[in-house]
């Protein structure tokens, strides 16, 4: 282990033991090796015994990874391997709610049990909402694997879970080789190449009701939950508080590290430093803010000229240019390509 996974094991984001146990339980279940597993994670067996406990972020990223080497789509086909039960209290909480949209409400609160460092955000665009899912750290093979288990426990367990649920799309930031198996595990249509990990519905659906909705029984799943979040250190990464002021400030053009550290209520040299801890910057969120923004406006239909200003770059040629370095092509060839795209992948 090199010093600098000791630090992040000590310093880092934490995630939930239950979720290694139950991603090592399945591989083993398919044939794997519980020790190679663990070797590779870097996790103790030992520490596996409290369900509950804390493991690092990283740690479980490894492990994710160290499973998905011979299944490409180890996160699709884990993940709709579960029961509602493998998710405790936080499943019986989100079940027992009296609609999808507190159920909602309570998935975000807690985010935190799931796993630090990752962050859900909840976007309304007129009637339609889209829920973005963003992976902790640098670009790694664990973040692609990651989506795949995020949505397809949204929209496949979700569906299955509650009866009704209607998706509109689920959106990837990865290209995959293959696209078949995820045509085949999403009962909606499945787009590659977006801004960010997200999947969209509309707004009616957040009033849905919940077919087991107990509200006894969810105050008390809760209030258990808020004492299990009340006992884990930490704060919420500060990536996810940086890109939240980024994404404010980007029309204004403010985006300056005095800017952003004062509106975080630090110094300019602690916010450098923080961010360097989680392996960025401020220039390189910015540059994933603005690239996520413009997949996003592209494919939202908004018109290429107004791009520029939303995006707070001084002039066109600037944003165009950024553009290129991302895809490797065009604002317009990318919208014309991700229109087919989607044509094609319509029913």
């Amino acid at each position: 282990m090199t010093t600098s996974d000791k630090h992040n094991r000590v310093s880092g984001p934490t995630a939930w033991t239950r979720m290694a146990t139950l991603i090592i339980d399945y591989c083993v279940k398919q044939g794997a090796n519980k020790t190679a597993l663990l070797s590779a994670s870097g996790i103790a067996d030992a520490e596996l015994t409290d369900l509950d406990g804390r493991i690092p972020l990283l740690a479980l990223y490894s492990l994710v990874e160290a499973a998905s080497d011979g299944d490409p789509y180890f996160g699709l086909h884990f993940t709709t391997s579960l029961r509602i039960e493998d998710l405790d209290a936080l499943g019986f909480m989100m079940v027992t709610s009296a609609d999808f949209g507190s159920a909602l409400e309570r998935m975000f609160r807690y985010q935190r049990m799931w796993a630090e460092g990752e962050r859900f955000d909840v976007i309304h665009d007129e009637n339609v909402v889209r829920v973005t899912y963003e992976q902790f750290g640098p670009q790694r093979p664990a973040h692609v694997q990651m989506a795949q288990m995020a949505l397809v426990d949204f929209v496949v367990n979700g569906s299955r879970f509650i009866p009704g649920l209607s998706f509109q799309s689920v959106h990837f930031k990865h290209i995959p080789t293959n696209r078949s198996e995820y045509e085949r595990v999403f009962p909606v249509p499945v787009q590659f190449g977006a801004g960010v990990d997200e999947v969209r519905f509309d707004e009616s659906l957040l009033r849905h009701p919940m077919p087991d909705s107990n509200e006894a029984l969810c105050a008390f799943f809760d209030r258990y939950t808020r004492d299990k979040l009340s006992q884990i250190p930490g704060e919420v990464s500060i990536v996810a508080r940086v890109r939240e002021q980024i994404r404010k400030q980007l029309p204004d053009g403010n985006v300056k590290l005095d800017v952003i550290a004062s509106l975080l209520h630090m110094s300019g040299r602690t916010l450098q430093r923080r961010l360097r801890e989680e392996g960025t910057s401020l220039q390189g969120e910015l540059d994933e803010v603005r690239r996520q923004q413009a997949l996003y406006f592209l494919s939202a239909g908004v018109a290429i000229a107004e791009l520029s200003w939303l995006l707070g770059y001084s002039e066109p040629s600037v944003f165009h240019r950024a553009f290129r370095r991302w895809t490797d092509t065009s604002p317009e060839a990318w919208r014309h390509a991700h229109r087919q795209v989607i044509e094609t992948s319509t029913p």
